[in-house]
């Protein structure tokens, strides 16, 4: 196992590999996991950026960014308890906020450590330590990462606490970003992509919710594995009742199959391709639906709007499992 520090594009990242993955992690860039390499079949898998400026251009699109709140807030306001919360409106053309406070923000590392077969990673982030998460979203909070690094998995677990002496609406995200197929040079009919989940929001010209669900068409082949030529996908998902809670891209090409597994808050997954022939996919697990501050006329148990009271804290966890294809 190896845990070292390097320069990557003038920031200070960390990797960690052991015989199976590598993986990649830049603290000063929102605490996003940029890279996750699979060493046996020499490929990565997540979309990694060729220099600074093509990240920094559109830096959703390569590795795991945080999404604290995921995806859009309608018209970067929504009202909780007698406040209104004002955000930036950073999708000016859709006239909405856009995956929340974190991904641009600096986190602190914390650690970075073998511990017997496993290498873990963490780091931390404190709103009153940056004036604009505090300008926009008013509260003392703290979000804490763990990255588990064991054999052919990585597993993800954030906590989320409420310092403050006020509750507060919580949601939390990840715009996983593969490459898809994992070899940049392969071919997607060759590839399957399946989650399990038998229902779909309908979105608006805004890609907000209107608040209705109906059903996938095409949900038996979803949940069985899908081939995703010229299937184009920027949608949302309602996570099936029954089975495990994941999506998993297959490529039979590479001989690799991704299972992206997350525990029972994410009930929503956003699916991400922009017109099926760029090469990535986007599985995104969210723990509320995109605007769920302002479906409030929805039951919470249905948009995943939840709200942490002081003291509290919220701990999720997600897991990359990464398997070959024989």
């Amino acid at each position: 196992m190896v845990i070292e520090r390097f320069d990557l594009y003038g920031e200070t990242a960390i990797r960690a590999r052991n015989e199976e993955l590598e993986i990649v992690l830049v603290p000063s860039w929102g605490s996003n996991l940029l890279s996750l390499r699979s060493l046996s079949k020499n490929l990565d898998l997540l979309r990694f950026p060729q220099c600074r400026e093509e990240y920094e251009a559109d830096p959703f699109m390569y590795g795991l960014p945080i999404l604290f709140p995921p995806n859009r807030i309608a018209d970067g306001r929504f009202e909780y308890n007698g406040r209104e919360y004002r955000f930036n409106i950073n999708d000016p053309s859709e006239h909405n906020h856009t995956h929340g406070l974190l991904f641009d923000a600096p986190w602190k590392l914390l650690r970075a450590e073998a511990e017997g077969e496993r290498i873990v990673l963490e780091t931390i982030i404190h709103s009153e330590e940056h004036e604009g998460i505090l300008a926009q979203f008013p509260h003392l909070f703290t979000v804490h990462m763990k990255y588990v690094l064991e054999q052919t998995s990585l597993t993800v677990e954030a906590t989320v606490s409420n310092r403050d002496s006020a509750p507060f609406p919580w949601g939390l995200g990840y715009h996983t970003t593969f490459n898809f197929p994992f070899n940049g040079s392969g071919d997607l009919a060759s590839c399957r992509f399946a989650l399990n989940a038998d229902k779909q929001w309908v979105l608006d010209e805004r890609f907000l919710p209107t608040g209705g669900l109906v059903d996938i068409p095409y949900s038996e082949q979803l949940r069985e594995g899908k081939s995703l030529v010229g299937h184009a996908l920027d949608d949302a998902f309602l996570t099936a009742d029954a089975g495990a809670n994941e999506a998993v891209l297959t490529d039979s090409g590479s001989g690799i199959r991704v299972v992206y597994g997350a525990d029972e808050q994410f009930k929503h997954w956003v699916v991400y391709n922009h017109d099926s022939k760029q090469g990535y996919l986007c599985p995104e697990p969210y723990t509320w639906i995109t605007n769920a501050p302002n479906l409030r006329q929805l039951p919470e148990e249905l948009t995943g709007f939840r709200v942490l009271r002081p003291g509290e804290q919220a701990q999720t966890i997600t897991r990359i499992r990464i398997e070959e294809v024989i």
